[in-house]
């Protein structure tokens, strides 16, 4: 783990991972367990021994699942998956840079694409690599990984291999207009192995509520593009089987290109923020 950007990117499962070497250590032999937990990281919140839920925003039924299609013509493309704002194409890349206390850059390609779905790839210098699975209907994209992902996290010796146990709503919609407004809430369950010490089951809820705000102009080392601003909070308890429940909520703006997708955004809790920027791509 050489910087801390990419474990921000990926806070909920690398938090897991520290959570779960520390319990592996307190419950090896010929060691004690600490009387009192650790501080928790500066911008979570221990909550306690019992999960609290916060109120979640009203969230959208999903519509009836999308029929059966035929596969992409050429293997470039997915009727269910045609959005503008977020191209879905067999071998599209994306190279963004990503910096916090320190800078890191990773490629971002579409790794496999189905009729009704498709997965992506996060490959960090770093070396963490993220997977998200997406769902397709009808345009609207449906991102089945907590995140930011059912999916994998691998960061150096953790590994946590996750699940989805429930959605409502979606991530992208099929076309954006401003005052548009949307949501999603998925429920993970996971498992964190470290070094092949021990496992660590846990539940994942996270909330996620945007809002399409203005079209803008915005230069990026990619070049000038036009752009939609969507601000978005983002509510993630993340609750450990023994017992501990921490929450995090992230305020985010975001801004997509048409025909292009991401090519901007800003992740704010405590501290400073983490600000991601396209540095190149290419759409097949």
């Amino acid at each position: 783990m050489r910087t801390r950007s990419w474990i921000f990117y990926l806070w909920p499962w690398s938090l897991l991972g520290l959570m779960s070497g520390w319990l592996i250590a307190c419950a090896a032999p010929g060691r004690t367990a600490p009387t009192a937990p650790p501080t928790p990281n500066r911008t979570l919140t221990a909550v306690g021994g019992t999960a609290r839920r916060s109120p979640a925003p009203p969230t959208p039924t999903l519509p009836s699942p999308t029929p059966t299609l035929p596969p992409p013509p050429d293997g470039l493309s997915s009727p269910a998956c045609a959005n503008p704002y977020l191209p879905v194409r067999q071998g599209a890349t994306w190279d963004y840079r990503l910096s916090n206390d320190v800078t890191d850059t990773f490629t971002r390609p579409i790794t496999e694409l189905t009729p009704d779905g498709f997965v992506d790839q996060d490959e960090f210098s770093a070396g963490a690599v993220r997977r998200g699975r997406w769902q397709c209907e009808n345009g609207s994209l449906i991102y089945l990984t907590p995140g930011p992902v059912a999916g994998s996290v691998f960061a150096g010796p953790m590994q946590t291999e996750v699940t989805l146990e429930s959605n409502q709503g979606f991530y992208h919609p099929a076309d954006l207009h401003p005052g548009q407004t949307w949501q999603q809430k998925t429920v993970f369950k996971g498992k964190s192995t470290l070094e092949g010490a021990g496992v660590l089951e846990s539940r994942s809820e996270v909330n996620y509520a945007c809002r399409a705000e203005a079209f803008e102009t915005v230069t990026v080392p990619a070049g000038t593009f036009e752009a939609v601003r969507v601000t978005c909070e983002t509510h993630h308890t993340l609750t450990l089987a023994v017992g501990m429940t921490f929450e995090l909520t992230t305020h985010s703006t975001l801004w997509l290109a048409r025909g292009v997708g991401l090519v901007k955004a800003i992740d704010k809790t405590e501290g400073p923020p983490s600000t991601l920027e396209l540095l190149a791509y290419h759409l097949p």
